[in-house]
């Protein structure tokens, strides 16, 4: 069970301040993808973490956020992490116990044991640009 809908409206507040220091430094990362109904361009802030071309975000409120599902409806998007802009195409919607070693144990663990997240999005990522 991934979060409770109820911290969603919380959202409308964190997210706007996440995104002022996500993508510069650590795995505090900015997805950034189309809408699959307005086709509008949408900038979410997760936890992603990348090894090698294998980039892993977790599904924090399940597969049915809408992030989500915009990447899976149009087979990619785009990365702010660490300063560097990643393509991301191939998603794969994954159980954590199926996902390659990309996420630290640590984060494995509050997935699975804070967030009750079972769930994370498994992209190839290509080097876009730099910012």
């Amino acid at each position: 069970m991934p979060w409770p809908p109820f911290l969603k409206p919380a959202h409308t507040i964190i997210n706007p301040i996440a995104l002022r220091r996500a993508g510069r430094a650590g795995s505090l990362a900015v997805v950034i993808h189309r809408g699959r109904r307005s086709g509008r361009t949408y900038r979410t802030p997760v936890r992603a973490f990348r090894r090698g071309d294998i980039v892993a975000i977790g599904a924090n409120f399940g597969a049915n956020s809408d992030w989500v599902q915009n990447i899976l409806a149009a087979g990619e998007g785009e990365l702010r992490l660490r300063g560097e802009l990643c393509r991301l195409t191939e998603p794969r919607l994954l159980r954590l116990d199926e996902l390659p070693p990309v996420f630290p144990r640590w984060y494995r663990w509050v997935l699975r044991s804070l967030v009750h997240t079972h769930q994370c999005l498994v992209m190839h990522a290509t080097k876009h640009q730099q910012r």
